[in-house]
């Protein structure tokens, strides 16, 4: 358990570095409603279909919420995703999450990465929150970064 909260942090130190270098917008999201069990309810969100940006393509159309939970014991919310290399090219991904109250209020966030995803191929990855969330929270995607594997 410690070894994923510290490689968890990890992932999160490297994302916010590779955050604060991208310039592109947050895409606007649509919302659906999942049981997350032990009466917490979780609400999941994930990028509508937008068209690419002008001199590039979106990758939020590459990721899919599949469930969020809310571990029962522990409290700590997590989102399973599908993602799905739309590109012509090897990519890898790193994807954020957030999980939010019925106000917006941030309560939790989770990162999911994989690499060397092939052109069509799918891969299915677990975003891990890294904060205790009791009640009803929303799971978001708020950002997916995807870039040519080497």
């Amino acid at each position: 358990m410690r070894r994923t909260a510290l490689t968890t942090a990890g992932l999160l130190l490297a994302a916010a570095t590779v955050v604060a270098c991208d310039p592109a917008a947050t895409s606007t999201t649509k919302t659906s409603t999942t049981s997350a069990g032990a009466g917490a309810s979780v609400q999941a969100s994930q990028p509508a279909a937008a068209p690419p940006a002008a001199g590039g393509d979106d990758a939020n159309g590459d990721v899919e919420i599949v469930s969020c939970q809310v571990d029962p014991t522990l409290h700590w919310p997590s989102a399973d995703l599908k993602i799905t290399n739309h590109s012509s090219k090897s990519s890898n991904y790193i994807v954020n999450i957030e999980f939010v109250d019925a106000g917006g209020t941030r309560l939790a966030e989770g990162i999911a990465a994989t690499n060397n995803l092939a052109a069509g191929q799918a891969a299915n990855v677990k975003a891990a929150g890294t904060a205790e969330v009791k009640g009803k929270a929303s799971c978001k995607v708020s950002k997916v970064t995807r870039y040519a594997a080497p």
